[in-house]
Order: C-alpha cells, then sequence, then structure tokens
C-alpha cells in the first residue's frame, strides 16, 4: 500500500463500487431487473480495465523488487506481497 499509494488508492475505489454494486444486486429480487441498472455493464468492464492496470502495476513493482532479490523468482506473487 505504502509503495503503489495510487494504485492502492484506486482498488479502495473499485472495491467500493462492486460492493455497492453487489449490495443493489443482492437487495433487487429480480436479476433481470437488477442488471438492467443504467451503465453497469459499462461501469464494470471500466472497473475491469482499471483492474487490469493495477494488476500491472503490481506486477511490474514485483519484477523490480525480483531483479534486486534474485531468491524472489522461486516465490509466488501472493507469497511475495506479504513477504514485502
Amino acid at each position: 500500500r505504502k509503495q503503489l499509494p495510487a494504485e492502492s488508492s484506486a482498488f479502495d475505489d473499485i472495491n467500493a463500487s462492486w460492493r455497492d454494486i453487489m449490495g443493489k444486486l443482492h437487495a433487487s429480487p429480480n436479476a433481470k431487473q437488477g442488471t438492467q441498472a443504467n451503465n453497469l455493464l459499462n461501469r464494470l468492464n471500466d472497473m475491469n480495465i482499471e483492474l487490469e492496470r493495477i494488476q500491472k502495476s503490481l506486477e511490474m513493482y514485483l519484477e523490480t523488487k525480483r531483479q534486486i532479490f534474485p531468491r524472489f523468482y522461486f516465490i509466488s506473487n501472493d507469497d511475495l506481497l506479504e513477504i514485502l
């Protein structure tokens, strides 16, 4: 979070939007009505694009750490994030 503050903030925004969308869908008893919300598809697509950008930034960050400490090449991304 400290190393990638912009991405961390963007992820928090996307997470809040996701929770809001899922809360509204959960409250709607009819799936068809719930998914017909204005711009829902566009909103989800935009969130997905932003998540892909965040993922790429995170992978680049982890790659720089692996270049500094080659032993990190043998550790998965999830484990490396816990270590860092």
